[in-house]
């Protein structure tokens, strides 16, 4: 093992008891516990237990992607949409039409956000450089005690670490999203994402309000308006689609 390597390994060290000592005393609520107070070791290896589990998670993500074609994510997504439109050409009764286009309408942005978090990240594990731009530009990584781009032909782990900041973000702030893609694939989203900013606003209300706006006005979903965010959906997503093609032949 090299030098290198087992400098990786004594700072992951000390980070992990770092913010392991940080959370326990947070869940202590005293910022002076230590091994010796009440609590501290049921804490830890409940700590320890959590971690363990995360990093199996990570492992099956990481072999998953791994496995994955590309053009499977843009087929899941057209498939979901297909669906969508299939049950709202039907007849739907007047008692719960407006929950169906709600709970619609949630599906279409939810199948929008499982493309886009599924295709950038199976397209950055695919290459290492954009592994590599990933850690140097994500603010969240480039942060960090030890500089990820410096190890990337030596720790296997640093892909890893990668996708776990990438499950991190939340993938219905399109604004946010195509940041990240340019960070990550240089990628220049030329898309006007005006419209895209609006339905994800509706969508927020119609998750955490129940379809009412700040002011508590209900918001009016007709099925004109939801057949048209949809389309606007279902266009965005394809024109990301297409322009992605070269960055997973890179």
């Amino acid at each position: 093992m090299s030098r290198t390597t087992d400098w990786i390994i004594e700072n992951f060290e000390e980070q992990y008891t770092e913010e392991r000592t940080k959370w326990i005393r947070d869940e202590l609520n005293d910022l002076d516990a230590d091994e010796y107070t009440e609590g501290w070791h049921r804490l830890e290896q409940e700590y320890d237990d959590a971690y363990e589990i995360n990093l199996i998670y990570q492992e099956e993500e990481w072999q998953w992607f791994h496995s994955q074609n590309h053009s499977d994510f843009y087929i899941s997504f057209a498939q979901t949409i297909s669906e969508l439109k299939t049950i709202l050409s039907s007849r739907i009764d007047d008692a719960v039409v407006h929950t169906v286009y709600k709970m619609a309408y949630v599906h279409a942005v939810t199948a929008m956000e499982t493309y886009l978090s599924d295709s950038l990240k199976s397209t950055v594990l695919a290459n290492k450089s954009y592994i590599a731009n990933a850690a140097k530009n994500l603010k969240e990584l480039k942060n960090k005690n030890f500089k990820l781009e410096q190890f990337l032909l030596e720790s296997a782990s640093v892909d890893k670490i990668v996708l776990g900041q990438l499950r991190k973000y939340l993938y219905h702030d399109v604004v946010r999203v195509m940041e990240i893609y340019k960070a990550t694939l240089g990628f220049q989203c030329s898309h006007d994402l005006g419209d895209l900013i609006k339905i994800t606003s509706m969508r927020h209300d119609i998750v955490h309000r129940n379809g009412k706006d700040n002011d508590g006005t209900p918001v009016h979903l007709n099925l004109t308006d939801l057949n048209m965010s949809i389309d606007k959906i279902e266009s965005f997503v394809k024109y990301l689609d297409d322009s992605l093609r070269d960055h997973h032949e890179v």
